[in-house]
């Protein structure tokens, strides 16, 4: 422990030395001192905070120590630290947070430590009611009450401006729907601080952000007429700010507002917010310009989900207000200046990554089309005909990006009503001499046009091609690039077309045969170009035309290949240009998939990628290539590299770096030989088993594990995995103690985990009733009975813990597709033995049911399942109701 507070204090200090093991051993003093006494260390890091004679590295650094022992992102490790706070001492933590209030203010610092602090303990003492009983316990209540009786009485101005953060940071940290009880205590001292003619611009600004945190938590004043008028009036007002800050904030405000509070802005909207959120999309100011924009963005993606349904039926959903459609008139042109006007630079391609009002606009105008898909065309196509001439190039620029935005909307027959007349225009601009952003725009125009509305693709194919393989050469990479992909998306989409003719078959030739051989060539001379941009470009366009080849472009598609593979060997050092051409080439291989005459070009193919993995190389695209080389070469072919890809792995495992990768390897390996990998199973179980018992191993390897696991039990099967089955039901436990409810980050390994705890299910479940069977059978399905309850009562137990209203799609569907299964294999009446107790069954097939709708994968088969299992669970629920206790 540290001898004294001024050693303490001379060890916060220590914290930024840029002398690392100064730094080191200063965190390591630290460390000893909560794990020694937390409760001491949390007391004297709220005597340095605050002390305002204390330096503002001394003080800034306890107030991040101290927040670091009363909170943590990880959800159970935060309930944890807050029962820690809780387990104090009444005493003690009332004199914390009296000190933590007096430094309110004092703080050379923003974000102020001790409002950020204040914060943590009001969301922690919500659980004193558990723990205590005392009248005078610490509350959440009680902290809103100072905090309201420091806005409003207190005269020091940086006091009032740190209550207020505070204010803002106990919204963030707690439970809204908690909040909500105390919305008065939270609304008054803010909007009287906005409102107020004798408020600073530092106190207006506090209390408008503590208003934009507020928000979901002040719900009953959204219930009444006039509470929305007060709130609606004072946001209002103070967007009118001349101050660009606070009108920033006022108009972030407004679009929060929106999200939260869609139904309620009928009132307001033609007098008050659409003039506002207009004149903001057309200020000089980008911040108030993005935030004017926003709103529309959000209204009409709120509108969009409305109309699809992606909202859970089981909660209150707002019908529709049209908000969107009624403000298209007025909304379209001013956006379309948006776009003309955030352009400087007109051969700066790259500035259109950044997140401008360019790049909020033309989003705007993609959710108004998907909103409005019917109409969006009249308003935008007169525009683009008024600009797409125009000598500006930035109203060029302009028209050219308002069709990209709404062109996947309007449909084919609108397309090609709408455009026909545009495509002369269209055209000439990919050789626009003035703006390099304008070439670089039509070709992602074209690409987009290719693709979705094929019928405007000339006849005359001669000019379309030479002009296109003459803007390979275009001196932006970025152009030759983007014109790299509009080759690709016209050669894949004229294939398609005559492959569906030929009712999916490949065709004997297309359109584009006499032109297929210099296009290949002069990709690949693209990719020998020094820009890596480029390179990646060429060669992804490379492999799309490769694999969309008629057969009588096969003997070119061979020997590009083979040119492929001479330049890989011929490299000298491992490249980025190698590591793409890989990709090319997984990619075009597949083209061969059933061609016995390419099995020489597979072998060939692998063995170049286990000399560059045996050579060291950690990088993604070898290690997807390998996989994909894997599943090309099927089980006869792939037991000649066998051997090598064992040795390999075997010395690849114990490398940290490489795990990841290699456990998705493993598992495409087992997934290709199938029953044949059986020699393999023991020993990589038990290496992926090792790796799941070791501590501290990334979720995301984990999550790989578990897939692997699951590719083990598919491919061998049930007899020869039922060795195995009782141990991997063991991990699985094991991993439900450590996932997280609801985190994103732990989403797959929830799914990964559902989704073998069906296979495990399937290859244990047993009819109960086999009383006539023979001894040694009946001692068999005994086993399998035991390790079926035990399955059951694990996933059982392992769904209350992870899944509620929040829990992800996936996530949901995987525990619907497990539920619908046990019920199909055991009926509702012994599957609701398992279930009834942690899980509410209906409620999770039908939001399975509900959320499937929304997802191209498995979406038949899970609904057609989840279905099933519903009417037979709601027929057992009618008869158990008509049944008496």
């Amino acid at each position: 422990m540290v001898a004294s507070l001024a050693c303490l204090i001379q060890c916060l200090e220590r914290t930024i030395s840029p002398d690392r093991n100064i730094l080191a051993e200063a965190q390591l003093v630290l460390e000893q001192c909560v794990q020694e006494n937390v409760g001491q260390f949390i007391s004297n890091m709220s005597i340095v905070l605050a002390d305002s004679k204390n330096s503002p590295v001394a003080r800034q650094a306890a107030g991040l120590q101290l927040k670091n022992c009363l909170t943590v992102r990880n959800v159970s490790l935060k309930e944890e630290h807050h029962r820690r706070w809780l387990a104090l001492p009444l005493k003690t933590r009332k004199a914390i947070r009296e000190r933590l209030i007096s430094a309110l203010g004092t703080e050379n610092v923003y974000p102020s430590c001790a409002a950020q602090c204040l914060a943590c303990i009001g969301a922690a003492e919500l659980l004193s009611s558990e723990t205590e009983t005392s009248s005078d316990t610490t509350s959440l209540g009680d902290l809103l009450s100072v905090l309201a009786n420091l806005i409003g009485q207190t005269a020091n101005e940086h006091c009032k401006e740190a209550a207020l953060e505070a204010l803002g940071y106990v919204c963030q940290e707690v439970n809204p729907n908690v909040l909500s009880n105390f919305y008065t205590s939270i609304l008054t001292p803010v909007l009287n601080s906005m409102i107020n003619n004798k408020s600073t611009k530092r106190i207006r600004l506090a209390a408008a952000r503590a208003l934009l945190s507020s928000l979901e938590c002040i719900h009953p004043q959204f219930e009444t007429e006039g509470g929305r008028n007060i709130i609606i009036q004072v946001t209002c007002d103070a967007t009118q700010s001349r101050i660009a800050e606070e009108s920033v904030i006022s108009l972030e405000i407004l679009v929060k507002i929106a999200f939260f509070y869609y139904q309620h802005l009928l009132d307001y909207m033609d007098q008050a917010i659409v003039p506002i959120t207009l004149n903001a999309i057309v200020s000089s100011d980008s911040n108030i310009a993005m935030q004017g924009i926003e709103f529309w963005s959000s209204v009409a993606e709120i509108e969009l989900n409305l109309a699809s349904g992606v909202y859970d039926p089981t909660f209150a959903v707002p019908k529709s207000c049209q908000y969107t459609e009624k403000a298209l008139p007025k909304l379209v042109p001013i956006l379309m200046e948006a776009l003309v006007t955030w352009q400087d630079l007109s051969n700066d391609i790259d500035d259109l990554e950044d997140w401008t009002p360019f790049k909020g606009a033309f989003s705007c105008l993609m959710f108004l089309a998907q909103c409005c898909p019917n109409i969006i065309d009249l308003y935008i196509i007169p525009e683009v005909s008024n600009r797409i001439k125009h000598s500006d190039w930035r109203q060029r620029h302009a028209a050219l990006w308002a069709v990209i935005a709404i062109i996947e909307e309007m449909g084919t027959e609108k397309a090609y009503e709408n455009l026909l007349p545009l495509m002369a225009p269209i055209w000439e601009l990919t050789d626009d001499k003035k703006s390099a952003k304008v070439r670089y725009g039509s070709h992602v125009l074209l690409n987009r046009i290719f693709e979705l509305c094929p019928a405007l693709i000339p006849k005359a194919l001669r000019p379309l091609i030479n002009g296109l393989l003459e803007h390979l050469d275009d001196n932006k990479e970025q152009v030759a690039a983007a014109t790299c992909r509009s080759l690709a998306s016209l050669v894949k989409v004229v294939f398609k077309l005559v492959s569906e003719k030929k009712d999916g078959g490949k065709p004997l030739t297309f359109s584009l045969s006499r032109y297929y051989k210099e296009i290949t060539e002069k990709l690949l001379k693209c990719g020998e170009m020094s820009s890596e941009h480029l390179q990646f470009a060429a060669y992804q366009a490379l492999a799309d035309i490769l694999v969309s080849s008629p057969h009588d472009c096969y003997g070119i598609v061979k020997s590009t290949i083979q040119t492929l593979l001479r330049k890989i060997q011929n490299l000298e050092d491992t490249t980025g240009q190698q590591y793409v051409m890989y990709g090319t080439l997984s990619r075009a291989l597949v083209r061969f998939d059933l061609d016995e005459n390419a099995v020489p070009l597979r072998h060939e193919f692998m063995s170049s990628l286990l000399s560059v993995l045996e050579a060291g190389v950690v990088k993604e695209e070898i290690f997807l290539a390998t996989s994909c080389a894997i599943s090309l070469l099927g089980p006869t072919e792939l037991k000649v590299h066998l051997p090598s890809l064992t040795t390999y792995f075997k010395l690849a495992v114990g490398l940290p770096d490489v795990l990841p990768l290699i456990v998705g390897l493993i598992g495409d390996l087992f997934r290709v030989l199938g029953t044949e990998s059986l020699p393999y199973l023991d020993y990589y179980w038990t290496t992926i088993i090792d790796l799941l018992n070791q501590k501290d191993i990334p979720t995301k390897l984990r999550s790989d594990c578990i897939a692997t696991l699951m590719d083990m039990a598919n491919s061998v099967g049930v007899l020869h995995y039922q060795p195995y089955i009782a141990p991997t039901l063991n991990q699985l436990q094991n991993i439900a103690g450590i996932t997280v409810k609801n985190d994103t980050e732990h989403e797959e390994i929830q799914e990964n985990t559902l989704k073998l705890y069906t296979v495990l299910f399937s290859y244990t479940c047993v009819d109960q009733e086999f009383g006539q069977l023979e001894q040694n059978l009946k001692l068999e399905c005994s086993s399998r009975l035991l390790l079926m309850h035990e399955c059951l009562k694990s996933v059982s137990k392992f769904m209350e813990d992870i899944i509620d209203e929040e829990t992800s799609d996936i996530v949901i569907i995987a525990g619907g597709i497990l539920v619908s299964l046990v019920i199909a294999r055991l009926g509702a009446a012994k599957a609701n033995t398992y279930f009834e107790l942690n899980l509410n069954a209906s409620w999770l097939l039908n939001a399975a049911l509900h959320r499937a709708n929304f997802f191209e994968f498995s979406s038949y088969e899970c609904s057609q399942i989840c279905k099933s299992a519903l009417s037979e669970l709601e027929d057992f629920n009618i008869v158990k109701r008509l049944i008496p206790n």
